[in-house]
């Protein structure tokens, strides 16, 4: 899971919510792993990490 989420951080697309996801490379991309940055003690703190299986609503095919 540490390099899931390192992965994420280093190389993934943010997502508007504090922190960072992957997606598919299809048409609609569908978001794989998400994580969420800052907890209340830091910004800069993993607040959590999770796989999703959503569609991505703001990118066009």
């Amino acid at each position: 899971m540490d390099r899931k989420i390192n992965a994420v951080i280093s190389s993934g697309t943010e997502n508007g919510r504090g922190g960072y996801s992957t997606y598919t490379i299809q048409c609609p991309p569908i978001e794989r792993f998400r994580t969420i940055i800052g907890t209340p003690a830091g910004t800069d703190d993993l607040l959590t990490a999770y796989d999703v299986d959503a569609t991505a609503a703001t990118v066009r095919c």
